[in-house]
């Protein structure tokens, strides 16, 4: 099974500069920046399951331009009903891409409940996404990213990746108030 940081690598490959990233908490925020981010990007802080709502905030407001939610499962499972809000929106724009490791990752690795049957794609399709692939291999992943950055609609990928440790980075040397003005800056230039 693949790592975050493969995923996170397959993803920069397919964002150009004008792409808008809402990067979820903990485990996707490290590897996302490990792999070094593209064009504006929202690293979220808590709470947890905020920040599909405003990545599609962003799509609504930006339909010019591409934005990408960059989730964990244990973030999403916090807010799972937005799912169905996006659908019935249904941005053109806005692509999410799903870190599935069957735990809260970033606050300690605890594993989901129903995590070994879990299917936040079937819960998606359910919710009424037209666009939703399941990936388990990095040859997988590489298609369903070809798919869902070459679509031109609304799409979810969710991509099965490994169960690590979880990552514990010290606070960096901005505020989350700063982070967002900075943020909200770039996405005018």
């Amino acid at each position: 099974m693949m790592d975050r940081i493969t995923c996170a690598g397959l993803i920069k490959q397919k964002l150009t500069p004008k792409d808008i990233v809402v990067c979820g908490l903990g485990s996707v925020e490290a590897a996302y920046k490990q792999v070094g981010p593209v064009g504006p990007t929202y690293f979220a802080s808590d709470p947890m399951g905020l920040w599909a709502s405003v990545a599609l905030g962003l799509a609504l407001a930006r339909p010019a331009r591409r934005v990408e939610f960059l989730a964990g499962d244990g973030d999403l499972l916090m807010n799972l009903q937005v799912l169905a809000t996006i659908a019935a929106v249904a941005p053109a724009n806005l692509r999410i891409v799903l870190f599935q490791n069957g735990s809260y990752a970033s606050s300690g690795g605890q594993i989901l409940g129903g995590a070994e049957t879990l299917s936040f794609a079937t819960i998606a399709r359910g919710a009424g996404f037209k666009t939703v692939i399941e990936a388990r291999t990095e040859d997988e992943t590489r298609k369903a990213l070809d798919q869902l950055f070459d679509g031109k609609s609304l799409g979810f990928v969710a991509v099965h990746v490994a169960r690590d440790k979880s990552p514990s980075e010290a606070p960096g040397p901005l505020a989350q108030a700063e982070q967002r003005a900075l943020f909200m800056q770039s996405l005018d230039a």
